[in-house]
């Protein structure tokens, strides 16, 4: 670590528990931290990750605040994902995030954004607007997913899962939705901010 960014995990990480999350594919109650300042993260395994973001529907999309993806959910995948997030610099918009001027949540997309070229690609690069704040977010519809994880399609997934991918993936503000069309990420986001999903970017 660089002594500025660090991974923080469960205090209670036995080998027992290791061992209990590479089974289960995940590792829950993970923070990034900045000298003391935390915030919400997630690490998966690529098969699990796909497995949850699977259940979506379109009044409950899947979300996660940033996902740290490993090969395997091991101490040493996980130590070296620490590592490498830390030196990226990645995280450093995180130390912008505080309160605001009350305000809805939004999808704010580029302007002349091809939505038909958007879902066939299935993936989206946007930003969540708050008021006059801007949040980076990511969209990928399952297929999509499934291959940014290093699955060859999803039926690839279902016959190859003990195997380990060697993927490194790290997404912040990171959206799951069946299809990715204009009015399904506008939905999406509404839906997420009026679970209030989103209120640990405003501190």
């Amino acid at each position: 670590m660089n002594g500025r960014w660090t991974l923080a995990l469960p205090e209670d990480l036995d080998d027992f528990a290791w061992l209990e999350a590479a089974d289960r594919g995940v590792l829950l109650h993970v923070a990034l931290d900045h000298a003391g300042r935390r915030f919400p993260a997630i690490v998966y395994d690529p098969y699990r990750i796909v497995q949850d973001a699977d259940l979506v529907n379109e009044s409950a999309p899947f979300y996660e605040p940033n996902v740290v993806l490993v090969p395997e959910v091991s101490r040493e995948q996980v130590a070296q994902a620490g590592d490498r997030l830390a030196r990226s610099g990645d995280l450093d918009w995180l130390l912008r995030l505080g309160p605001g001027p009350e305000s809805t949540w939004s999808l704010d997309v580029p302007a002349g954004a091809d939505w038909t070229r958007i879902g066939e690609l299935g993936t989206l690069s946007a930003s969540l607007r708050y008021g006059e704040r801007r949040f980076p977010v990511t969209f990928h519809d399952l297929r999509r997913l499934a291959e940014a994880v290093g699955w060859d399609d999803l039926d690839d997934l279902v016959h190859r899962r003990k195997e380990p991918r060697p993927v490194e993936f790290s997404e912040k503000n990171f959206i799951v939705i069946p299809a990715l069309t204009k009015d399904a990420a506008e939905q999406a986001v509404a839906e997420l901010g009026r679970r209030r999903e989103f209120a640990w970017l405003l501190g």
